[in-house]
């Protein structure tokens, strides 16, 4: 289906390549999904050559048109658009005398360095964003740079189809999670604090996925014996939700608009996370999960959680519709429109 038969924008390129391996890289992945219902015929140019990972994305049996990599070249007249990828900043000076236009998507909630240097330099034409927190956070440095400053907002399609919604799950244990990289920050201090003074009705069991080095050196400890611990890709997400009833994450972190949050509403997991940031977004307190301004609320309302199965339920199913409504085709690709009209009328 054509979500927009009079979409100002009928082909674009995209510098980088999706994958599976981080936030940024999934999202784009689903905003290609958005463009191509849109109608949009969608380039890939990589900024290196493509390993078997992202060559398993099999994006040209989805219709997308490969530039070879690094082919700057080849970009001439193309509306040009990448998502926090550091090589695009590099090969700015040169992407800009082919590219009709340059888009820059900076996922986090802080300016890279080389960001605000090639927009100094007046090398990236639009910058953009899913959230107003994230460019109350960014803009002022770029503002800061002197020259035309462009901030265009997107709403970010979710493709909930590749996280099966999970119901009727075992009650024989709580099972909860929580999924990141193995970041130092991705992990709040209290975090082994909160799973262990939770409560519940039965026996406890939990996975941390994304398990390293830099979170042993955070507790300076392993979890205790009923919570699994697993490196990066140590099973798939999709199981990952399956396996857990909750996704309980305190982080030291200001997140933007976390996937993690996404996927665990369209798998039927609730959401237990902090009153900040883009949580506060995707999570309606009480009725599609729980926000947390401190620990010793984590472990009330993961209790909570665990305790109250009616309640649980409701929850697992008002967030799935939440992200349907809210994060679905429709209002993603209404936004996309408004994007590309201002591509079009600057270049």
């Amino acid at each position: 289906m054509n979500y927009a038969p009079d979409c100002p924008v009928a082909e674009l390129c995209v510098i980088g390549h999706p994958s599976r391996l981080g936030g940024a890289d999934t999202e784009l992945d689903h905003q290609i999904r958005c463009w191509q219902a849109m109608g949009v015929k969608v380039h890939i140019c990589h900024t290196a050559p493509l390993d078997a990972n992202l060559e398993r994305m099999n994006l040209a049996e989805r219709g997308c048109i490969y530039h070879a990599p690094r082919d700057w070249a080849s970009l001439e007249g193309l509306h040009c658009i990448s998502f926090c990828n550091g090589e695009f900043l590099n090969a700015l000076p040169e992407i800009r005398t082919h590219a009709r236009s340059t888009t820059f998507v900076n996922c986090m909630t802080w300016n890279f360095d080389k960001e605000v240097e090639m927009h100094a330099r007046g090398l990236i034409d639009f910058h953009l964003y899913q959230t107003e927190h994230a460019f109350e956070r960014i803009g002022p440095r770029l503002k800061e740079a002197g020259v035309n400053y462009r901030p265009l907002f997107f709403r970010p399609y979710f493709h909930a189809a590749e996280f099966p919604y999970v119901d009727n799950r075992p009650t024989d244990k709580f099972r909860f999670g929580r999924i990141s990289r193995d970041d130092h920050d991705k992990h709040g201090e209290r975090q082994l604090w909160i799973y262990e003074t939770m409560t519940a009705p039965v026996l406890k069991e939990g996975i941390i996925l994304g398990w390293g080095a830099n979170a042993e050196r955070r507790f300076g400890r392993q979890p205790d014996s009923y919570i699994r611990t697993l490196p990066e890709g140590g099973m798939t997400q999709q199981e990952f939700y399956a396996r857990c009833e909750a996704i309980i994450m305190h982080t030291a972190t200001y997140e933007n608009l976390p996937r993690v949050g996404f996927e665990a509403m369209a798998s039927g997991s609730i959401l237990v996370v902090d009153r900040r940031g883009g949580w506060i977004l995707q999570v309606e307190d009480g009725r599609t999960g729980w926000l947390c301004d401190d620990d010793r609320e984590f472990v009330y309302k993961a209790s909570r959680c665990a305790f109250e199965s009616p309640e649980r339920e409701a929850m697992r199913r008002a967030a799935r519709e939440r992200l349907e409504r809210e994060w679905g085709l429709d209002r993603s690709a209404e936004s996309w429109s408004a994007v590309f009209a201002a591509w079009q009328s600057h270049g």
